[in-house]
């Protein structure tokens, strides 16, 4: 066998190893994910109908209690909290207007300061918005897990929601509680757009992993959300993605995006064989997951019109390219293997 066969040979290998999920210790259930999303779609709903739990999407999830809403109307961000007979709940709304906050998303970080977050940093928005709520809902959470000190602390929302979910589980997995220990957080989000850079990516999975907390970041074929904002402007995505390549809720893969072995020394690199993998993307494919609408009630005749569910071209052009970066970014890793053989 020729020098160069053997390098195509082991080039071809290597791809398949980053290309094929490997076990990363997730114990993803469709069962709690269900349950995520029913939440998340709940916090869609009217703050006054959540609060007493009769919203369109709250019989689904009969017997939770405690229910309290938080809102900041200045920025149209809302959120709910409460107890089930598993969990103690949070849950974050997404954009009313989707097609427009999507259009409107912008690229900025700003640095995150937390203990051994060295260089993290976040999107500026979405850590403004989760702000925005994050003091009434850090007392609130104090209660209820200092009465329900066994349950674990659900975390979950759709789109902006799913960012705002994120922050919320760095922090409340990071802060010392009055109760003691940490609860064990269960992160569920649907659609979310990358959060922050490199650093914090592995700042989170790191403190996952020492707590005994979980992650999922759920996609569904070719959503364009999770793609912005871009790998180029410095924003990675954390673990783990579970990817949806249809429109049902029977078929997945659990991702590999995940290097490492020890906590402390863990690392992120998003999965290039999940939806890293497929263009063009389809804004349609944002508004269901699982099989289910997002919004608090599914009618058709609610449905975005073609034109509103259509990217900008500049938008188009930047997941493109986002797409094209990744692939370099590819080649990039598997060029001293060529060389070693060339």
């Amino acid at each position: 066998m020729s020098p160069r066969t053997v390098a195509v040979v082991a080039a071809v290998a290597v791809i398949l190893i980053l290309l094929s999920a490997r076990d990363v210790g997730a114990a993803y259930t469709q069962a709690v994910a269900t349950t995520a999303l029913g939440l998340a779609k709940a916090s869609y709903c009217d703050g006054a109908a959540i609060e007493n739990w009769s919203c369109a999407s709250c019989a689904a999830h009969p017997g939770i209690g405690k229910v309290q809403v938080m809102s900041n109307a200045l920025l149209g961000t809302q959120a709910f909290m409460g107890v089930s007979t598993s969990h103690i709940v949070v849950s974050f709304r997404g954009s009313q207007n989707i097609p427009n906050w999507i259009r409107d998303l912008d690229f900025y970080h700003t640095p995150y300061t937390k203990p051994n977050c060295t260089g993290c940093k976040v999107h500026d928005g979405f850590l403004i918005s989760f702000a925005s709520l994050q003091d009434r809902m850090w007392q609130y959470l104090q209660d209820l897990v200092g009465a329900h000190p066994r349950l674990p602390v659900l975390i979950t929302g759709h789109s902006l929601g799913g960012a705002m979910a994120n922050l919320a589980a760095a922090e409340f997995a990071s802060r010392p509680y009055a109760s003691g220990a940490v609860p064990r957080i269960e992160l569920y989000t649907f659609g979310a757009p990358r959060v922050g850079n490199a650093a914090f990516s592995d700042w989170l999975l790191a403190l996952f992993c020492s707590g005994g907390h979980e992650m999922y970041r759920i996609t569904h074929s070719r959503d364009p959300v999770p793609h912005l904002p871009p790998m180029y402007m410095g924003f990675e995505h954390g673990p783990h993605e579970v990817w949806y390549d249809n429109a049902g809720s029977t078929s997945y893969r659990n991702c590999s995006d995940e290097g490492g072995t020890e906590c402390p020394a863990k690392s992120t690199a998003e999965d290039p064989a999940c939806s890293n993998s497929i263009l063009p993307i389809h804004l349609p494919d944002h508004l269901l997951y699982l099989g289910e609408c997002t919004s608090c009630v599914c009618v058709s005749d609610d449905t975005p019109s073609d034109a509103l569910l259509r990217l900008s071209p500049e938008l188009e052009w930047v997941i493109a390219m986002d797409y094209v970066y990744q692939q370099e970014r590819i080649k990039r890793r598997l060029s001293p293997l060529y060389a070693t053989f060339s």
